[in-house]
C-alpha cells in the first residue's frame, strides 16, 4: 500500500507540470520552530506554485525539511492540486519523522510519585492521499486513504513504563473515509482568504485487515469563516476544529493538541485525548502599500475522552481546557498569489513560548 500510495503522489506531481499553463512561482524559505519542550529546529521549505489548466485554482507542491537541537529530524512532501476547472481536487502528503521524545506527564493521584519523565523515540512514515469532486457549486464530495507506520522504543526505563502503561505499541496501519466539503473560496482566495467559508467534514475507518490491532474510527470538522476586516485587505479569520476518536483508537492516532497550526504553543504529541473541540481566531492587518502584516491571534481547546490503556496509564489527565494567544508577522512572498511567509510567538496556558516559521496561513 505504502509502494502504491507513493506512486499515486510522485504522477500527480509529474502530470500537474506537464499540463501547466501558467509560468510556475518557487520560493524557498527558512522553517523554524522553537519550544521548550520540543527544542528549537532549523530547516528550509520549498514551495512551487503553479496552474493545471487555465480555469483551475493555483495549485502548490512543498518540500520542508527540518532538524532540531533533540537530534529529531522532520521531511515533508506535500501536493495540493485543482485540476480540469477546479472540478477536481487532489491532496498528497508524505511524511517521515523521527522525534527522540522528552517531557513532563502529570499522573494518577493513587501512584507514589506525581510527575515521570519518559524518554522515547518515535520513527513515523505517513502518507495521505485525497481526491475530491464538484458535485455542485462549491460543494465537493471524496474520498482518502490512509498509510501509517510508527516505530516507538523506550530510551529509559520512565519511557519503558510510559509506552507499556498507556498501551503505545509498534504498528503499521492503513485506513480509508469519506469526505464532504463546503467551500466558497474564489480562484484568487486559495492562499489568502478574504469573504469566505470553509467548511470540511470527514469520517474515517481503520479495518484490521489493513493493519489495525483493533478496529477504530474517527471524525474531523475543519470550519472556517473568513469576514473583512476593518481597513482594505483586512482579515478576520475563524476556525473551528473538532476531531473524534472511537474508544479503540491508539494512542498514535488520538486527538493531537499543538504544532504551527492547531492552537499553537504546545509541543504536539504532549497533549492527546479521544475528543477535541477547538476554536483560534486571527486578525490580519495589512500594513497600508508595504509586504507586511501583522496578525494577532488566540486559541482555545477542550480535550476530554481520556484514552485506552491501564489505570493509571492513560489520557485521562490530558482532559481539560488550554489556551494560546500571539502574533504573527507576515510577508507577502508572492503578490499575485498572496502567498506569506509568517513568523509567530505564541505563549501558551503552560506558562511556555513557543517560535514557528513557516509559509501559508496557519488556517
Amino acid at each position: 500500500m505504502k509502494q502504491f500510495l507513493c506512486i499515486v503522489l510522485l504522477v500527480l506531481c509529474v502530470d500537474a507540470q506537464a499540463s501547466q499553463k501558467e509560468e510556475p512561482t518557487f520560493k524557498v524559505v527558512p522553517m523554524i520552530s522553537s519550544n521548550p519542550t520540543a527544542g528549537t529546529g532549523v530547516g528550509l521549505m520549498g514551495s512551487l506554485t503553479y496552474q493545471s489548466d487555465a480555469e483551475s485554482s493555483p495549485s502548490q507542491a512543498i518540500v520542508a525539511a527540518q532538524y532540531t537541537d533533540t537530534d529529531s529530524y522532520s521531511l515533508f512532501l506535500v501536493n495540493k492540486l485543482f485540476f480540469n476547472a477546479d472540478k477536481w481536487q487532489s491532496n498528497s502528503i508524505y511524511a517521515h519523522i523521527y522525534n527522540r521524545s522528552s517531557f513532563s506527564i502529570e499522573l494518577s493521584e493513587n501512584l507514589p510519585i506525581d510527575f515521570l519523565e519518559p524518554h522515547f523515540d518515535v520513527k513515523i512514515d505517513a502518507i495521505l492521499q485525497q481526491f475530491l469532486y464538484l458535485l455542485e457549486k462549491n460543494l465537493y464530495v471524496g474520498g482518502q486513504l490512509f498509510y501509517v507506520a510508527q516505530d516507538f522504543k523506550a530510551t529509559d526505563v520512565e519511557g519503558e513504563l510510559f509506552l507499556r502503561e498507556y498501551g503505545v505499541e509498534s504498528s503499521s496501519r492503513g485506513g480509508f473515509g469519506g469526505i464532504l466539503s463546503y467551500d466558497t473560496r474564489s480562484k484568487y482566495e486559495k492562499f489568502y482568504p478574504t469573504n469566505s467559508t470553509f467548511v470540511n467534514i470527514s469520517f474515517n475507518y481503520f479495518p484490521k485487515f489493513m493493519g489495525s490491532k483493533e478496529v477504530f474510527y474517527n471524525g474531523l470538522i475543519n470550519a472556517r469563516r473568513y469576514i473583512p476586516g476593518i481597513t482594505k485587505n483586512d482579515v478576520l479569520a475563524m476556525q473551528f476544529l473538532g476531531q473524534y476518536c472511537s474508544d479503540k483508537t491508539p494512542d498514535g492516532a488520538l486527538s493531537a493538541l499543538g504544532a504551527r497550526n492547531i492552537i499553537r504553543g504546545f509541543p504536539i504529541g504532549k497533549y492527546k485525548t479521544r475528543y477535541m473541540n477547538a476554536l483560534q481566531f486571527e486578525y490580519r492587518y495589512s500594513i497600508k502599500e508595504t509586504r507586511f502584516r501583522i496578525a494577532p491571534f488566540v486559541g482555545y481547546a477542550n480535550l476530554s475522552g481520556g484514552s485506552n490503556g491501564t489505570e493509571t496509564g492513560n489520557r485521562d489527565k490530558n482532559n481539560g481546557d488550554y489556551y494560546s494567544g500571539g502574533c504573527g508577522l507576515h510577508y507577502i512572498l508572492d503578490k499575485k498569489h498572496q502567498l506569506d511567509y509568517r513568523i509567530d510567538v505564541a505563549y501558551s496556558s503552560d506558562d511556555e513560548t513557543s517560535v514557528y516559521a513557516s509559509l501559508n496561513q496557519a488556517f
